[in-house]
C-alpha cells in the first residue's frame, strides 16, 4: 500500500462481531500505522466494501513485523483489530505470531482489553482454531506475571458452554505447577482435578510440586495418599486408577476448608 493511498483516508478495520460495522482508527494511531506500513508496504486488510480472504505468505510476514511494534508502542486496541481482521483471512495455525501481543495484553493492569479480544474471536468462526493457541499464552504469561487470579480467568473462560477452545495438557499442567507455587494450592487441586478427569495425570516435577505444596499447608497425610494414589494409578492395568485419584481430590477439596 501507497503512503499516498492511506493519507488519503482512513484506513477502517472491520469489526468482527458485526461485519456490517467498520472500527475507524484515531488520527494518531492511523498516522502510526501508516508510517510502519508504509516502511513494510503492509497489504490493505479490509475496506468498506471488500474483506480479503487469502493472504500470501509475504504479507503474513509483513503483519507479523507490524503487530509487535504496535505492541512495543502501546498501540494494543490497533494491534488487536490487525490480528482479528488478519484471522478473516482463514489462516492456518501459527500463521501468526501472538507471543508479543500476549506478553503485552497481560501486561495491562486489568482484564478489559484481553476479555474483548477473546470475546471477539469467540464471536468469528474464522479465528476458532486460533483460540485456543492464544489462551495457553495469556495462560502462561500471567503465570509467569505471578497473576493467578488472571490465568484461572482464562481458564474458566475457555470452560464455558459452547465454547470452541480445546485445553491442552499443557494449559493443566502450566496452571496447576502455577498456582501451587503462588500459594493457590486449593485452586491448583481443583485444576489438578479436571486434569485428571480428561486423562492427563501429573508426572515429575508437577507431581513433586503438588506433593510439596500440600506438606507446605500442613496436610501431610492428605500429601502421602494423593501423591501414592497418583503412584498406583500409573500401574493399575483395570482403570480404575484415575477414578479414585479424582475421588480423592473431590475429598481434599471438599473439606480443604476444615
Amino acid at each position: 500500500m501507497k503512503m499516498g493511498s492511506m493519507r488519503a483516508q482512513p484506513l477502517p478495520f472491520l469489526f468482527l462481531s458485526n461485519p456490517s460495522k467498520s472500527i475507524t482508527i484515531s488520527p494518531f494511531s492511523h498516522q502510526l500505522f501508516a508510517l510502519f506500513a508504509s516502511s513494510i508496504d503492509i497489504p490493505k486488510l479490509a475496506t468498506n466494501s471488500e474483506v480479503v480472504t487469502t493472504l500470501t505468505q509475504e504479507e503474513v510476514t509483513k503483519i507479523n513485523l507490524l503487530i509487535p511494534r504496535l505492541c512495543l508502542l502501546n498501540h494494543l486496541t490497533t494491534a488487536i483489530q490487525l490480528t482479528t481482521t488478519s484471522l478473516l483471512a482463514n489462516l492456518p495455525p501459527k500463521s501468526l505470531s501472538f507471543s508479543i501481543l500476549a506478553h503485552s495484553l497481560t501486561s495491562q493492569p486489568d482484564m478489559t482489553t484481553p476479555m474483548s479480544l477473546l470475546t471477539i474471536l469467540r464471536q468469528t468462526p474464522q479465528a476458532h482454531s486460533h483460540l485456543s493457541p492464544i489462551n495457553t499464552m495469556l495462560i502462561t504469561s500471567y503465570i509467569k506475571k505471578k497473576r493467578p487470579k488472571e490465568a484461572l480467568k482464562v481458564y474458566n473462560w475457555m470452560l464455558r458452554p459452547g465454547s470452541p477452545c480445546k485445553v491442552e495438557k499443557i494449559v493443566y499442567c502450566v496452571l496447576v505447577n502455577g498456582l501451587c507455587e503462588t500459594g493457590w494450592v486449593l485452586e491448583g487441586l481443583k485444576v489438578l482435578k479436571d486434569m485428571v478427569s480428561v486423562g492427563f495425570l501429573p508426572v515429575g516435577r508437577l507431581k513433586e510440586r503438588v506433593y510439596r505444596s500440600l506438606l507446605r499447608e500442613a496436610r501431610v497425610r492428605e500429601a502421602v495418599e494423593l501423591d501414592k494414589s497418583l503412584c498406583d494409578c500409573f500401574e493399575d492395568v483395570s482403570g480404575d486408577g484415575g477414578k479414585k485419584v479424582i475421588d480423592l481430590l473431590d475429598s481434599l477439596i471438599r473439606y480443604w476448608s476444615e
